[in-house]
């Protein structure tokens, strides 16, 4: 299993569903959640360090995979920053 490390250093293992989700709730639908989830899935053992990929990394794929999906979801993901 990876490990996602934080804007804060920390480590949490990667959570495949919390993809899913976030990408449906920018207003995808589920079957291109879960294209672009597939594309995270093959792309994260590319860019592992040691088993880690950091947040901030995992977000411009998305984006990048998302906003060929589905252009407007994308652009509503890219909006929302948690504070």
């Amino acid at each position: 299993m990876y490990q996602v490390q934080k804007k804060d250093g920390s480590l949490v293992d990667f959570d495949r569903s919390k993809i899913v989700n976030g990408v449906i709730m920018s207003g995808a639908t589920p079957e291109q959640a879960e294209q672009v989830a597939a594309g995270i899935d093959s792309w994260l053992p590319t860019v592992l360090v040691n088993g880690v990929v950091k947040t901030a990394d995992i977000r411009v794929k998305l984006l990048e995979v998302l906003k060929v999906i589905n252009l407007t979801a994308g652009a509503t993901f890219e909006s929302y920053q948690k504070i």
